[in-house]
């Protein structure tokens, strides 16, 4: 056979397997495979997870507000204190002085201001004596009535025992002394009434009195205030004041319960003179708060007030500790070409094991619904601004296009179904085509 022969035999069977398998792939139906996933119900969480630090809510630098020799150091570093604890002194014996000498200036400037410390003193012990009348009135009222109520028991008593006495023997002679019985127990009461009712009228007249005093005296003082606001004592006051302010300048206080962490100088040394440091010392709050950044896509689920799970990388993943943002600041920064803005939370556990620098991780939980429908996100598709699924019917070939209205996204890829769907439906997720 010439070899041009076999070089068409050669031709037309490669023609014919090629048109076989055209053929062949041609009448093939395609087979579709779905991957779904169930439509449920349950409660569907929205988490925004951040990292942030732990920091002292304020650190605060102390110093002297006056110059002068440091007398004696109360505190170390490390050392705890409290509000209004003393941290250190100054030598104050030339203070002191100021603020005697200054006191003795504002007392002679309010004697001689006027008469009206006399007439004050005058009101003042004529309240007292009011009230030592009204006192003793009282007390003797109180013994008045007692008597009275006494003779009142006794009357009725030698009563009750005469009209005993006249029932079971009666005579003449025996209704005299009841009728005497009668007349003095009526004698006694009307004594008592009398008796109340002057008593009455005397601690009125008593207390008038004191209130008469009372009124008086806060004339007096009334007066004797404003002609205590005249220039003298105003300014000898004012130079009192100064030196007691000075006076109370040459004692450091801390402002906050903290923790010392630096201490700068020593008793001997001399402040004020270009010697003194840049703190004498700082004390860190006990208050910490944490610091976190929210990326610009989630900053608007977050909210003041939302709390947060928090765990630190220094303990286990199962100490969990509740956190509340305090703070949002409106102000963005830009990290690496990403926007970042700053939040603030509030630790509302406290231990013993967390400290100011540690890091830690962050859960706030923006939102949550309970009962809802819902689906993987990756199972809706938008066509024409409108959102729908793909819902697998029993017969797990046929795919129904559902319509539907889409609400929380929660976590883990899940999204509320808020109208389409009732659960129970499968949804397609995924599909391959063979």
């Amino acid at each position: 056979m010439s070899k041009k022969k076999k070089w068409i035999i050669w031709s037309v069977i490669l023609v014919v397997i090629v048109g076989g398998v055209i053929f062949y792939f041609k009448n093939k139906k395609p087979v579709i495979t779905y991957t779904t996933a169930e439509a449920t119900k349950g409660t569907l969480a929205q988490t925004v997870s951040v990292t942030g630090d732990l920091v002292a809510k304020d650190e605060i630098t102390l110093n002297f507000e006056i110059g002068g020799r440091v007398s004696k150091v109360f505190v170390k570093e490390s050392n705890q204190v409290a509000a209004g604890d003393k941290i250190a002194t100054l030598t104050d014996s030339t203070l002191q002085k100021q603020v005697d000498q200054a006191k003795a200036g504002l007392d002679q400037a309010i004697a001689t201001s006027g008469s009206n410390s006399d007439t004050l003193r005058e009101a003042k012990v004529g309240l007292d004596n009011a009230e030592d009348s009204f006192d003793q009135t009282k007390k003797l009222n109180d013994e008045t009535v007692a008597s009275a109520e006494q003779t009142v028991e006794n009357a009725q008593k030698a009563y009750d025992d005469t009209l005993d006495f006249y029932n079971s023997n009666v005579s003449k002679q025996n209704k005299i002394t009841l009728t005497n019985a009668e007349n003095a127990l009526a004698s006694a009461k009307q004594a008592l009434k009398t008796a109340k009712e002057q008593t009455d009228l005397s601690e009125i007249s008593a207390d008038n009195a004191v209130s008469s005093a009372k009124a008086r005296v806060k004339t007096v003082e009334s007066d004797f205030a404003r002609n205590a606001r005249n220039a003298q004592v105003a300014s000898a006051r004012a130079v009192y004041d100064m030196a007691l302010l000075n006076l109370n300048k040459a004692v450091l206080i801390s402002p906050v319960n903290g923790i010392i962490t630096e201490v700068n100088n020593k008793p001997g040394e001399i402040l004020g003179t270009g010697v003194i440091k840049e703190a004498f010392s700082r004390v860190m709050s006990l208050d910490m708060i944490i610091q976190s950044q929210v990326p610009e896509s989630d900053i608007v689920k977050v909210k003041l007030g939302q709390h947060a799970s928090v765990t630190f990388d220094a303990l286990t993943p199962e100490d969990i500790f509740d956190a509340e943002i305090i703070e949002i600041n409106p102000a963005s920064t830009n990290v690496q070409g990403v926007v970042y803005y700053d939040i603030k939370l509030k630790l509302n556990t406290l231990d013993a094991r967390v400290k100011p620098g540690m890091s830690l991780n962050i859960d706030i939980k923006t939102a949550e619904k309970s009962e809802v429908v819902m689906i993987p996100s990756r199972a809706i598709k938008i066509e024409e601004n409108k959102k729908y699924t793909e819902v697998l019917k029993a017969d797990n070939v046929t795919i129904e296009k559902v319509y539907v209205e889409t609400g929380l996204e929660g976590d883990d890829g899940m999204i509320e179904i808020k109208k389409g769907l009732n659960g129970g439906e499968k949804v397609v997720t995924f599909q391959v085509v063979k």
